[in-house]
This record gives C-alpha cells, structure tokens and sequence, in this order.
C-alpha cells in the first residue's frame, strides 16, 4: 500500500502512483523532521488563500508530518498540493521540486512525506482493521497488545518485534523457518530505508542488553538527578547535558548485558542484521506474539 498509493488526478507518474521510500520522525534523536516545515506551512497558506482549510480537520491529519499519518492522508496531502501545484510552485521553498514531472515523487524522496517504525506499525493495524484508531503507544508500550514470548516456539507471523532499548519496533510478516535456537522470518517495518520487507532475518535465542524500562522511564523525568549529574560533570571540568544527552547517559549506564529475561517477563533475544535488503536495525529485542487469529475464508 505504501509503496503504492494512488492519488487521484495526478499525472506525474503513470496511474497516479506515488512511493513512500523514506523513514520520517519528529524525534530529533532520530534525525527530526525539519524537512517537512516548509510543506505544512505551505499548505496551510494555500488552504487559507484558497478557503479550502477542510483538508486540515481530518483526523490525524496532525500527525502526517511526524512520521505517523495515514496512508488516508498522505494522499489527501498530496492530492492538496496536486490541486493548488501552481500556488505551491510560486512558493521558493519548494519551487525545484516542481521541475520534476514527477514532484510528488521528488518530495517523497526529500523526506517530505515518511514514516517512522510507530507510524508504520501504528497504522498497519488500523489498516488490518486490528485497532479501531491509531494507538497512542511507544514501541514498548505494544506488549499490552502483543505479549511478550518466553521461547522462540511460542513466536508467531504477525508478531511485533521491540528493541530492548524500546527505540524500534518491527514486524514479522512470516515465521519461514525454525532450527535449533534460531527462526528465520520475513520482517516488515520503516527504518533507514523507508517503509520495508527484509526477507530471511534471523533472530537467535540466548538473552542480551535489558533495559529496566520503569526505572530509567523515572528517571528520565527526574530534574533532580539530572541536576546531581550535571553538577557532578561540572565538578569533572565536563560539559552539563541537555535532555538528549540526559536519555544517552541513563541508556548507557543502566543497560544490563547477558540477561535472559527482561521487560514483563519477556526473553531477550537477538536479531541480527541478515535478510534481503538486510535488516536495518539489530539488537537485543522481546517479541510480542499476536493476539489474533486469521483464518482462510471459502470452502
């Protein structure tokens, strides 16, 4: 789908086709989302000088620019800027995208549209029809939805994937072959590369790096502590940390290695950066097995 959506009335690639190719996230962490300023600010004046604002009260349409909106309006947005092209070509920002026939395409490929690992998930399950709206969840907040494995037999297609770390989280599409200590399965997600399959990844059993996610989750929000750190850097002759470095310094120093269970109980396992495109993002994960059950529909 996301490789494949269809806006109506454009002509800039056959059938109206555009590709969502990019990964796009507001968390500076993550690279931010600083390329899509100009696109929101760019529709929103042409909206008003036209007063055709309607586009901007559909729901989610928030999040479209950080990296979560909806397949529904990623082409309500295009279809937008495809309608007023003219009024968006005048605007200098963004005028060398419409020397492309293709622009839709070449904002796609700018990191003008995207999606982030949440996004990705996020929205597939309200595609399925397996969330009646978008969840409101970080990746690890995903085991209320898919519980957390204890063995690899137990993991299923359909189960989510979530660095222990609780930066990323994956998908499996299907579970294609099991051995001793290990499956192989073909993966689904956004990551470097966009919206992705990567086929035949391994994930291993054996334990790996635990995060204790409620206490650093605490003391993330704890000034206090931030305080006691930075004032302890001072007294080193060290640069204090801003929030970011705050959250680097927490992961750093209260990451457990060569733990066997973790998170609500959960195995850790390794996936490794195997499969075709490789897997972009390896590492010590829990994986969640899917609470639904798909059935063949017909005689």
């Amino acid at each position: 789908m996301l490789h494949g959506l269809v806006v109506p009335g454009y002509e800039g690639y056959p059938g109206g086709v555009v590709s969502i190719t990019q990964y796009l996230s507001a968390n500076e962490m993550f690279g931010g989302n600083s390329t899509t300023g100009g696109i929101s600010a760019a529709m929103q004046k042409v909206g008003h000088a036209n007063n055709d604002v309607g586009i901007f009260s559909r729901p989610g349409m928030g999040r479209l620019f950080t990296g979560q909106g909806s397949p529904e309006n990623l082409v309500a947005a295009m279809e937008f800027i495809n309608k007023y092209k003219d009024q968006f070509k005048a605007i200098p920002a963004l005028k060398d995208f419409f020397k492309e026939a293709d622009f839709l395409q070449a904002m796609c490929e700018k990191k003008c549209f995207g999606l982030d690992c949440i996004g990705f998930i996020g929205t597939y399950l309200v595609s399925a029809g397996l969330e009646p709206k978008y969840p409101e969840l970080r990746p690890l907040d995903y085991v209320s939805r898919f519980k957390p494995v204890k063995s690899l037999d137990e993991v299923t297609d359909y189960s989510v994937v979530m660095l222990t770390s609780g930066l990323h989280i994956q998908m499996i599409d299907t579970v294609n072959e099991r051995g001793s200590g290990f499956i192989k399965v073909d993966l689904c997600q956004s990551s470097s590369g966009g919206p992705q399959c990567n086929k035949g990844v391994t994930i291993r059993s054996g334990g790996g790096s635990y995060l204790p996610v409620e206490e650093f989750r605490s003391a993330l929000k704890d000034q206090s502590r931030l305080a006691s750190v930075n004032a302890e850097r001072q007294n080193k002759g060290e640069n204090p940390l801003n929030s970011t470095g705050y959250e680097a310094y927490l992961r750093s120093t209260m990451t457990k290695a060569n733990t066997t269970f973790g998170y609500c109980g959960g195995a850790i396992f390794t996936i490794t950066a195997t499969g075709e495109p490789h897997n972009p993002v390896s590492g010590s994960v829990y994986i969640g097995s899917a609470s639904i059950t798909i059935r063949a529909v017909g005689p």
